[in-house]
């Protein structure tokens, strides 16, 4: 005989992260907006501050 496992409520898919709400949705665009910001203006420094490789 099988034990069915208990179907999942709302509360513990929030938890695990299997369901996100919209408000997460759109802070999680935001960070990921943040992130690329900073990450173009590193690699805009770098390009500006490379030193030459010598041969």
């Amino acid at each position: 005989m099988q034990v069915k496992k208990p179907k999942p409520t709302l509360e513990s898919l929030l938890k695990e992260s299997q369901v996100i709400t919209g408000k997460d949705l759109i802070k999680r665009k935001e960070d990921k907006e943040k992130e690329m910001a900073l990450f173009k203006e590193a690699l805009e420094f770098e390009e500006r501050y490379r030193k030459p490789k010598r041969a």
